[in-house]
């Protein structure tokens, strides 16, 4: 059995949320080394991830298990730039003039790399 590329279909799904809806970056901040023998952290490089996100209408019980407040919540399709790409758990993004924390990510990846996600952010 050979394994099914879906890199089409993440190029247009990419194509038609950037078109619809706006460009993002979420940004984990490194989270560094810490060195026992110094007693110091050496920082470690941000993980960025890049892509087009719309919002669409979320779930009140997702909220509900995840201990959401649904005012302060939002529930974006995230496409990644790259095919592939999901932005990381508590990684942080604008939107709407707020900075959001990602509290849940739930990938569409019928082949094992995510043509894009569903995410549940917070303030």
């Amino acid at each position: 059995m050979t394994a099914t590329s879906y890199a089409a279909d993440h190029a247009s799904a990419y194509a038609d949320v950037l078109a619809a809806g706006n460009a993002v970056t979420f940004t984990l901040a490194g989270q560094g080394v810490y060195d026992p023998a110094t007693d110091t952290t050496t920082p470690g490089p941000d993980v960025v991830v890049t892509g087009a996100a719309i919002e669409k209408r979320g779930s009140l019980f997702t909220y509900q298990a995840l201990s959401l407040i649904a005012a302060n919540a939002r529930t974006l399709f995230f496409v990644g730039t790259t095919y592939g790409d999901l932005p990381p758990l508590n990684s942080v993004v604008s939107w709407g003039g707020s900075t959001y924390t990602v509290k849940n990510v739930r990938p569409v990846s019928p082949s094992g790399d995510a043509i894009g996600a569903t995410v549940v952010v917070s303030l």
